[in-house]
């Protein structure tokens, strides 16, 4: 109902403006749509966001979110929650949506920024004339990156998600060593997802429900960044990071963390897993202050009961 082209556009066309919209409504608050929302509002542009479901940022949970739906709302950022797209009228420059009651609102806007995800770009290739496995709309892969044809393989987003380019680039290197002869597979403990909205979010490993529907008995536990010398000087005090740890041997499954320039935490929270870290090992770690990273230490700290600033 919402073809690409004139004043309905893509993240694509989002990130290479000819010129700013005075009014930008966003269909679809996941993590494209509200990157690309905060970054227009703070250049000056009037932004409303439609969202089919109750929250923003549906693919994370609520705790983790709420920071960000509060500097949604300082921005100035409307939400249009629990509201359904039904078209865009080209006569009025109006979008026009469903409210939770059954009506109709008309939203008036210059654009429409279409952000409701991503699909691999497998068609108009004349891909199919290879006659590959496929996985849904992506290719299948093996841990290898091979299809099902010797010597034809695929990464990135053609091999569906996670369609982050620091997976892509990951396979296209191992793909690389294997032709040259290497011996290699795709197995990382886990790949990190970065949320660059303000403040950012990052979830490396499980969270607590994924924890938990794996039948998992886990030790969840927060730092605020309130406490944090680091955070307190970049006047940015909201957020915090998480930790989930196995009970019986402390051995860390996952991170969690909200706030500004948490993205750089990310590769903290990688090498832990991918290392096999424990509860002590983050905690037993001496962490220079003041950074944001101290948090990472708190959080395992106060995991043990040991938590020194809280």
């Amino acid at each position: 109902m919402l073809p690409i082209g004139g004043p309905i556009i893509s993240s694509t066309e989002a990130l290479a403006p000819k010129t700013l919209p005075k009014r930008l409504t966003v269909v679809g608050g996941g993590y494209i749509g509200l990157e690309l929302g905060i970054a227009y509002r703070k250049l000056g542009v009037e932004v409303s966001v439609v969202e089919a479901q109750e929250r923003i940022l549906p693919a994370y949970d609520a705790e983790l979110t709420q920071p960000v739906l509060e500097s949604v709302k300082q921005l100035g950022i409307k939400l249009y929650l629990k509201h359904s797209v039904l078209g865009f009228d080209a006569a009025s420059s109006s979008l026009q949506v469903r409210e939770p009651n059954g009506d109709t609102l008309n939203l008036a806007t210059d654009q429409v920024l279409v952000a409701v995800g991503r699909k691999p770009n497998t068609q108009g290739w004349n891909l199919e004339s290879l006659n590959l496995d496929m996985n849904g709309s992506a290719i299948r892969i093996d841990n290898r990156c091979q299809t099902s044809m010797r010597n034809v393989w695929a990464i990135g987003d053609l091999s569906g998600e996670p369609m982050l380019a620091h997976r892509a680039m990951a396979q296209g290197e191992m793909v690389a060593e294997l032709i040259a002869g290497k011996q290699r597979e795709f197995n990382p403990a886990a790949i990190p997802a970065v949320c660059f909205t303000d403040p950012e979010l990052v979830v490396v490993g499980k969270t607590p429900d994924e924890a938990r529907a794996a039948g998992l008995d886990c030790i969840v536990s927060s730092f605020p960044f309130a406490a944090n010398g680091r955070a307190m000087t970049l006047e940015s005090k909201s957020g915090f990071v998480r930790v989930v740890a196995r009970r019986d041997n402390h051995l860390i499954v996952g991170w969690q963390a909200v706030g500004v320039g948490v993205s750089e935490l990310s590769t903290a929270f990688g090498q832990s897993l991918e290392m096999g870290a424990r509860l002590e090992d983050i905690g037993g770690t001496i962490h220079a202050h003041p950074t944001l990273g101290e948090a990472v230490q708190e959080a395992a700290l106060r995991a043990l009961g040991h938590a020194l600033h809280l």
